[in-house]
């Protein structure tokens, strides 16, 4: 049986009995409240059925993007000879960010992120990764659950093989056993550390509590109250051997003055932090121009090439030059220019869709006028993937309809381990929860 297949019976059912299928998106909503799975103070958006995969398909999307994320962060490492200054240089790095990505702690520089991807009818197509500090793996596990008691799902799954791959466990193992490795002692206390007033702190929160379920001791804390001292971490008047960062990077720099015993900290190796700040090089989105650029094809394997080929688009930095696409020479500004509607303008160093401009999307002389601005800046040009479309039980004043949505797959990585993956779904073309999209979790048919 397929996750075509289960999609249709579950929407069926779900029209079938309209009376019934609302009654369930109102527990749907109270569930996720009582569960802790809030965004801003209120339930996550979302819709009265999860994302459903096939098998086949799940594992492609894991196994590709674990080895996407690998390749990426190991390549890292050794552009430019491994002269991080100028593998900063070419991605634009901040340098109020730089100053700090620069600090190495040693590897892992990656050991949790989240990839973005499109799941096409050849396979997966990522179009970000997201390492520094993405939210996601508490609220993914809590949506499971709420779904998992739905009368709908419960129903279908009993006709289909439907399962769910946890990810915040192997998320919590992964953590503490990084700390170990670089010293820190088994009974180390894991300090969870952000802005107290973001909109995901539940997420935080969830993720607290599955440190603490593993046996360790873990605090949610403020950067501002953050510092070293004695050559230790303190958040507050607690000491803390890993720190669990999910503040993001740039909005660190943007208050160093407030959060500068944070940085110090950081700076003076007080603690364990994971993610390093070195995890920003390999997500930012001009190193899809590396992956992707034929300046840089000596750094991978044959094989390598070809996966990058396979499933990430064809990026490049927005500059005066010439460069290939598909085996052809272009003029890249005069390219972007010309062949609007085939492609994508992103902004290197922003985040949850901020300033991306679709070209099929955008007037003219608006894409002009941001082509023109943006080239010799951080921006890139990026091949416009098609975004699938799904099935999705809406409901809408009072009434249940089954409307298209585009859908983006969301797989988590953990180095060494497997997780789960959620999904957003959005009737915009770039699909973010903050931007008005609603968050499901992914199960597995099959």
């Amino acid at each position: 049986m397929s996750a075509g297949a289960a999609i249709a019976a579950y929407n069926e059912r779900l029209l079938g009995d309209e009376p019934a299928a609302l009654e369930q998106a109102a527990d749907l909503e109270a569930g996720f409240l009582r569960a802790g799975v809030t965004y801003d103070g209120a339930a996550m958006r979302t819709f009265l059925r999860p994302q459903l995969v096939d098998r086949e398909r799940w594992e492609l999307l894991r196994a590709t993007g674990r080895a996407l994320l690998e390749l990426s962060a190991r390549a890292a490492r050794h552009a430019f000879g491994g002269d991080v200054a100028k593998l900063m240089s070419f991605l634009g790095t901040p340098e109020a960010e730089a100053r700090f990505v620069a600090i190495d702690p040693g590897e892992p520089d990656v050991v949790w992120s989240r990839l973005d991807a499109f799941l096409a009818a050849d396979g997966p197509h990522f179009v970000e990764i997201n390492s520094d500090a993405p939210a996601g793996f508490g609220y993914g596990d809590r949506m499971a659950t709420v779904f998992r008691e739905l009368p709908v799902f419960r129903e279908i799954a009993a006709r289909y093989a439907i399962s769910y791959e946890a990810s915040a466990p192997a998320l919590v193992q992964t953590v503490l056993a990084t700390g170990r490795a670089r010293g820190a002692p088994r009974a180390a206390r894991v300090a969870i550390v952000d802005f107290t007033d973001v909109k995901t702190r539940a997420d935080q929160e969830i993720l607290r509590e599955e440190f603490e379920a593993a046996g360790a001791t873990a605090v949610l804390a403020d950067p501002r109250d953050c510092r070293e001292r004695g050559g230790r971490f303190f958040a507050g008047e607690l000491p803390a051997e890993i720190v669990f960062r999910r503040a993001i990077l740039s909005e660190l720099v943007a208050r160093s003055d407030e959060v500068a015993g944070f940085l110090g900290a950081y700076a003076s190796r007080a603690a364990v932090f994971v993610n390093s700040f070195r995890c920003r090089l390999s997500e930012d989105k001009a190193f899809f121009a590396l992956l992707t650029d034929e300046a840089f094809a000596d750094l991978f394997t044959a094989d390598e090439r070809a996966l990058v080929a396979r499933v990430v688009p064809w990026t490049r930095k927005l500059e005066e030059r010439r460069t290939l696409r598909d085996g052809a020479p272009i003029d890249l500004v005069r390219h972007a220019l010309d062949q609007q509607d085939d492609l994508v303008l992103k902004p290197t160093h922003a985040y949850g869709g901020d300033s991306v401009l679709i070209g099929s999307e955008t007037p003219p002389d608006v894409w002009e006028r941001a082509v023109v601005r943006g080239t010799g800046g951080r921006f890139v040009i990026q091949a416009r993937q098609v975004i699938p479309e799904e099935p999705f039980p809406i409901v809408d004043a009072g009434r249940l309809r089954i409307e298209p949505r585009k859908l983006n797959a969301n797989p988590f990585y953990v180095r060494g381990a497997a997780a789960g993956a959620v999904a957003r779904a959005s009737q915009a073309s770039v699909i973010n929860v903050g931007a008005g999209g609603g968050s499901v979790p992914s199960f597995v048919v099959g």
